[in-house]
């Protein structure tokens, strides 16, 4: 082997089953080790190997750009690249500073002679090609239980029935109850309480916090990503999503399987969510969260907060200017900006438009709509979901006769008194922003404002609000 000293190892996975369930990633580091490479020496990914933004993978070309490398050991060809491009940069990269790429499986590749060059681009061409196979049978997957209305997997208070779910109606643990009432229960405290994490403690307090069985959908998630994930997930309103993680391809259909929720419940489930970024209604500190922007650089602005003396101090800081480790600073703004300056900002904006605040604003209503109406309402809406081309003569129909029944219809209107309270108060009331709380603000902003550019001139920091109205 060598001496190793100046020599790194790099392995990747491409999934998080392929580490948690198939081990390979273990498995590659093991041998790595047997080769006689320490830990620090290994680098790893789980991601793509197409992909140009693995963490391992830019810290191998960095140490290969800094000089500290002779030898790159990798277990095969395609666990570096799966991209011909991305090979033929960092194969420049190698053949500069005279770096050997070394396989475990036997073998390296000198891209100091033709055949060695010529070898390397067939196996970079060969590991896309894999890669091209494997995205079109996972395309050709997607669409084929797209087109049969399949649902991949359970989520908890579902069990699978063949190509489809129903509610799982087993007991749940040593209670009285199925999984699929815990799950309707876990829906029920989130829309009273609109906090994620208050919701996970009262579930854990009452059922415990240790899962029950060895697969997600045998119990409810006890992190808040997870959780939030599941109570997005349409799959408890009746409706499958496939492409979840594409907004492009996201799509959202009607499904055969039984619901344990309403889809009213659902869509105020998505609406607190959205409301509250954090799945929060209390103990909001920062009521600017995805409003405050740097104005320099368009990116988010984070809170910060500094206790000095038993004071709270806070601060919103772009992002930009104080990158993650590894990841690329792309802005020189590196103020602290009030958030108090911020928020005081925003409020004076809004009540210089006071006037027409509450005259413009559109009140949402209660209507007391016939059956008629809303049977029609929910068969559209169904159709439309199918997003096939054969029902666009027959969705235009019902459409006309739906606007026909609405224009007959005396619709009983009540307006929504609490929000055109709030409306007014903040058009009328001088003193309403003396006692609004954090919590209000949060609704506040959100409904009328549109964002909030922080800047800096000769050291004085400045704050634009752009309002929805």
């Amino acid at each position: 082997m060598g001496d190793l000293s100046r020599a790194l190892g790099y392995c990747r996975v491409s999934t998080q089953r392929q580490h948690t369930e198939g081990h390979g990633l273990e498995r590659y580091i093991d041998r790595l080790k047997q080769y006689g490479l320490s830990d620090e020496q290994i680098h790893w990914d789980i991601e793509s190997g197409a992909s140009e933004k693995r963490k391992g993978y830019n810290r191998v070309l960095e140490l290969v750009r800094s000089r500290q490398v002779d030898k790159i050991i990798v277990p095969c060809f395609d666990r570096f690249t799966r991209s011909a491009l991305g090979w033929e940069v960092a194969r420049q990269e190698l053949q500069d500073f005279g770096v050997e790429l070394v396989f475990l499986d036997g073998g390296s590749l000198d891209l100091e002679t033709p055949e060695g060059l010529f070898t390397s681009r067939i196996l970079a061409a060969m590991s896309a090609q894999v890669r091209d196979k494997n995205r079109y049978n996972a395309t050709q997957g997607h669409r084929y239980f797209q087109e049969k209305r399949k649902i991949y997997q359970a989520i908890f208070g579902f069990v699978k029935d063949g190509d489809s779910v129903i509610p799982n109606t087993k007991q749940y643990r040593n209670t009285d109850k199925t999984h699929a009432s815990v799950a309707r229960e876990c829906v029920e405290m989130f829309i009273k309480s609109g906090e994620l994490s208050k919701t996970i403690r009262k579930l854990t307090d009452k059922y415990g916090l240790e899962r029950v069985g060895k697969f997600k959908f045998e119990d409810f998630p006890r992190d808040v990503s997870s959780f939030r994930r599941w109570l997005e997930n349409p799959q408890l309103c009746g409706m499958v999503c496939y492409y979840p993680f594409d907004s492009e391809k996201k799509l959202i259909i009607q499904s055969d399987h039984e619901a344990i929720i309403s889809i009213a419940q659902h869509q105020q489930i998505i609406q607190i969510l959205s409301t509250h970024p954090c799945g929060r209604r209390k103990y909001v500190t920062n009521p600017l969260v995805g409003l405050s922007k740097c104005d320099k650089c368009g990116s988010t602005m984070e809170k910060r907060s500094t206790k000095i003396n038993d004071k709270t101090y806070e601060h919103l800081k772009c992002p930009g200017a104080y990158p993650k480790p590894r990841q690329p600073k792309k802005c020189d703004v590196r103020t602290y900006f009030r958030l108090e300056g911020a928020i005081d900002a925003t409020i004076q904006a809004l009540k210089q438009k006071a006037d027409s605040i509450a005259d413009n604003m559109p009140v949402e209503t209660t209507e007391a709509v016939p059956v008629e109406i809303l049977e029609l309402q929910q068969q559209i809406l169904k159709l439309k979901q199918l997003n096939d081309p054969d029902f666009h003569s027959t969705i235009k129909i019902k459409e006309q006769k739906l606007e026909a029944l609405i224009k007959t219809s005396e619709l009983d209107i009540v307006a929504d008194a609490s929000r055109t309270q709030v409306l007014r108060s903040i058009a009328m009331s001088e003193g309403f922003w003396e006692v609004v709380t954090r919590e209000e603000l949060t609704a506040i902003f959100h409904e009328l404002v549109e964002e909030v550019l922080c800047s800096v001139v000769e050291r004085t920091q400045l704050f634009s609000a752009r309002l929805k109205i």
